[in-house]
């Protein structure tokens, strides 16, 4: 006896016809709910322009260390040329004229590690930058 007192004695089952039960409903929505191969190819499309998009931001943010950088040359080199980039950044850039060639010269504002100034000349490097030793044959005595 159900809770509700509701007496279920008299009420008899009957069986759907065969193939009732996979068309009820709906056919239009059940037809939606699958995507087709075009809309596949355009949310594929879609997904790819995003992605580019992101990695095209991520270089504009991070020069020569973004997505592209980390993908093309991996993570070891994009570490590096950040690394560089914030010593660079916190750097002071000497300009000077000498016999008509202007030159102009950035030095880190602190004393740098070991990693940071391989990270910093393998950046330089890495651009095709010169560098020259503070105590090698160019360098200027203060």
């Amino acid at each position: 006896m159900p809770l509700d007192d509701t007496d279920w004695t008299g009420i008899a089952v009957q069986d759907l016809p065969d193939g009732a039960a996979a068309h009820s409903g709906n056919r239009h929505t059940a037809h939606r709910a699958r995507l087709t191969r075009f809309e596949y190819a355009i949310l594929t499309a879609m997904g790819v322009l995003l992605l580019g998009a992101i990695a095209f931001a991520s270089e504009d943010i991070f020069p020569d260390a973004g997505m592209i950088t980390r993908i093309a040359y991996g993570n070891a080199v994009a570490d590096r040329n950040l690394t560089a980039l914030v010593i660079l950044a916190e750097s002071h850039r000497l300009s000077f004229t000498v016999a008509g060639d202007h030159y102009e010269v950035d030095s880190p504002n602190r004393p740098l590690t070991q990693e940071e100034q391989q990270a910093l000349l393998g950046y330089a490097e890495w651009k095709g930058l010169p560098r020259y030793s503070a105590d090698g044959p160019l360098a200027v005595d203060p």
